[in-house]
C-alpha cells in the first residue's frame, strides 16, 4: 500500500482519537469530576492491550508515512505546504513523547493518566513553563494540519473552514490550558502526582 492512502487511513483513526481526547478535556470546564467521568466513558476503548497496541501501530504508521510525504512537500514553497510540514513535524514529536510518557506512567509507574496527571504538569514549577506551550502548539498543530489536509485534498473548497480551523485550535488549546491551570476553579496537585514528577523530573516543590 502506498504512503499517501495509508497515511490518510491512519489519520482518520488518530483524528477521531484526538478529537475525542480534546472533547474529554473540554468536559473539565464543568469540573474535575465531569472530566473524570468523560474519560471513563471512552478510556475503555484504548486502555487495554489490543486497543493500546492498535493505537501505537497507527501512530507509528502515521509517523513513517508522514516522513515519506514530507519529502515531497519540501519542494513546495507555498504557505499551506510550509504549514503542513511544520505542523506535521510538531505532531510527530508530540505523539512520540506524549504517547510514550502516558504508557510509561500507567504501565511502569502505576499512576493514572487522568486529569490530575495532566494538571500536574501545568501547575508545578518550573516544568509548567515548558508544558504550557508544549500542549498549546500540539493542539494548534493538529487543527493546522487538518486545515492543510482540506486544502490539498479538496482544492478550492472549504475556504472558510480551513481558515477558521487554526483559530479554533488556538481557542481550544487556550481554554484547556486555562482550565487545567486553575483559571476557573481550584486545581490541586495530588501527592501521587507530585511524587511522580519529583522522581522523573527532579521537582522539589510546588509554586
Amino acid at each position: 500500500m502506498k504512503a499517501k492512502p495509508l497515511h490518510r487511513a491512519t489519520a482518520l483513526i488518530l483524528g477521531l482519537f484526538i478529537l475525542t481526547h480534546l472533547a474529554v478535556h473540554l468536559f473539565a470546564l464543568g469540573g474535575i469530576e465531569a472530566h473524570l467521568k468523560a474519560l471513563d466513558a471512552v478510556q475503555w476503548i484504548y486502555r487495554n492491550p489490543l486497543g493500546e497496541t492498535l493505537l501505537v501501530i497507527a501512530i507509528l504508521t502515521q509517523i513513517v508515512t508522514g516522513l515519506k510525504r514530507l519529502k515531497a512537500k519540501r519542494k513546495n514553497k507555498t504557505f499551506w505546504a510550509k504549514a503542513q510540514v511544520l505542523s506535521g513535524l510538531y505532531l510527530m514529536g508530540f505523539l512520540i513523547i506524549h504517547t510514550g510518557a502516558a504508557i510509561f506512567t500507567h504501565s511502569v509507574f502505576g499512576l493514572e493518566t487522568d486529569f490530575y496527571w495532566a494538571a500536574g504538569s501545568m501547575n508545578i514549577s518550573p516544568i509548567k513553563f515548558f508544558f504550557w506551550p508544549y500542549y498549546f502548539f500540539a493542539v494548534l498543530s493538529f487543527f493546522v494540519h487538518f486545515a492543510c489536509a482540506l486544502h490539498f485534498g479538496w482544492p478550492g473548497k472549504f475556504g472558510r473552514v480551513k481558515k477558521t480551523l487554526p483559530w479554533l485550535g488556538g481557542l481550544i488549546a487556550l481554554t484547556i490550558i486555562l482550565t487545567f491551570t486553575g483559571a476557573f476553579y481550584d486545581v490541586p496537585v495530588t501527592e501521587d502526582v507530585l511524587n511522580y514528577y519529583r522522581k522523573n523530573f527532579g521537582i522539589l516543590g510546588v509554586e
